[in-house]
């Protein structure tokens, strides 16, 4: 599956519930450390906390990236634009009305996804509503 299949796909909870539409997938990029080879396997990536700027320095660094989650809009299928960095300010007025436009949207981890069907995503029992915003 591409994940841009998956934008805009419904998003509903463990017992049927409509909650809203997938507006982005959040991926993290795993780092090589400084003393793998730079042609080393990907496989062999260690998950890094910090940003990749600031732990790596060569592109012959970066890992595989990998999914941590998926992001769901109450409201619209819109995508944010980059928009849900809480530094992001310009130019004004556009954060505040996507982010406005976005209220309510929330981070569901991966682990929390049962099921990706055709225009479809199926939450588990349980699963978890994070903070959508990036630091």
């Amino acid at each position: 599956m591409i994940l841009g299949d998956l934008l805009d796909a419904r998003v509903v909870g463990p017992d049927g519930e409509d909650l809203g539409f997938l507006v982005d997938v959040r991926l993290a990029l795993d780092t090589l450390p400084d003393d793998a080879p730079s042609d080393g396997d990907p496989d062999d990536a260690h998950p890094e906390d910090r940003a990749l700027s600031a732990s790596v320095r060569r592109r012959d660094r970066v890992g595989r990236a990998r999914v941590v989650g998926v992001l769901v809009s109450p409201r619209t299928g819109a995508s944010f634009l980059g928009y849900e960095r809480t530094g992001v300010t310009a130019p004004w007025p556009v954060p505040q009305l996507v982010r406005h436009r976005h209220r309510g949207t929330f981070l569901v981890p991966w682990d929390d996804v049962a099921a990706v069907g055709h225009e479809e995503v199926r939450l588990a029992a349980g699963y978890r509503q994070e903070d959508a915003a990036l630091p």
